[in-house]
């Protein structure tokens, strides 16, 4: 038995907790989206620099296997348009790298093939000052054993119905293993849970694998951590029609609902003030109140 996130490196990670009771505050585009914007902007950030170091982008050609596989020529294409969708910089060889486990492997995975290894070479078939390209050339060590998913557990549940958190999860008993889909299991579940308000819920998977019957078991920790209430709410320049909307779902001692401020923003897109959601959110872990203030001119 082992951690799923060990065994295949491509899981997301748990979001980091605040180890301070006092009040957190930062800008967001999304009511849960603070920690990811401060990775994109760092990952984004990074890219810059790479640029400005002699960047070229990688553009895959074509990819060539030196035996026959269990992947389908659609598999293939998506493959090579998830790799040329990526930034990855032709002057840095950590790409080959990154295309054989995030994007050759993945694929394996997503089809059950959850011990896929490979080995992966490019060979540069030229390119000019902005790009290059690329033949990868994939040695196919072992495909492995096509495996279902076997028992699905969730443990430590107090809050929400177990019969909800299979509803949510895209993966049942008895289909094909796919680390994907657990991804998005894990996505599906944090959103329920942040529905809620237990906005630091994390979920972490671990698997039992039995070779005889080519099942993988998973068994899904999950950890709620403190629910949060809202607290005080202040909108500035947004149509009383709108702010009566958001405020309807923004009702102060009433549990905070993350989800439905992101599909707030959605469906309004086009009546909200440009830069409206961005806004600022508080949070104290000590109380488990969130306050939150609505103003364009915030985050610019």
């Amino acid at each position: 038995m082992g951690l799923l996130a060990v065994a295949t490196g491509l899981l997301i990670s748990a979001p980091t907790r605040s180890q301070s009771p006092a009040d957190s505050k930062s800008c967001i585009s999304a009511a849960l989206a603070n920690e990811k914007s401060h990775t994109i902007s760092a990952e984004r950030g990074q890219a810059s620099d790479e640029k400005r170091e002699a960047y070229r982008k990688v553009v895959v050609d074509r990819i060539e296997f030196d035996r026959p596989v269990n992947l389908s020529s659609s598999d293939i294409e998506q493959i090579i348009k998830r790799a040329n969708d990526s930034e990855r910089n032709a002057n840095s060889p950590a790409w080959v790298d990154e295309m054989s486990e995030i994007e050759l492997r993945s694929a394996w995975q997503d089809q059950g093939y959850f011990k896929a290894a490979v080995n992966v070479h490019a060979r540069s078939i030229g390119g000019d000052t902005n790009i290059e390209r690329f033949v990868v050339a994939v040695h196919v060590l072992n495909e492995g054993h096509q495996y279902h998913l076997g028992n699905l557990k969730f443990v430590d549940i107090s809050t929400i119905p177990e019969g909800e958190l299979r509803q949510a999860f895209p993966l049942h008993e008895g289909e094909l293993f796919s680390v994907e889909r657990i991804r998005a299991g894990i996505r599906a579940l944090t959103n329920l849970y942040a529905s809620h308000g237990y906005l630091d819920f994390t979920a972490v998977p671990e698997t039992e694998i039995d070779e005889n019957l080519q099942r993988i078991s998973l068994v899904m920790h999950l950890d709620e951590q403190r629910q949060f209430r809202v607290g005080t709410v202040d909108i500035q320049g947004l149509d009383p029609v709108l702010e009566a909307k958001l405020r309807s779902l923004l009702v102060p001692g009433e549990v905070f609902n993350g989800p439905s401020i992101d599909t707030y923003f959605k469906e309004n897109r086009p009546l909200i003030p440009r830069g409206m959601d961005n806004f600022e959110i508080r949070r104290n872990v000590r109380t488990g109140i969130v306050d939150l203030m609505f103003d364009p001119r915030l985050c610019h």
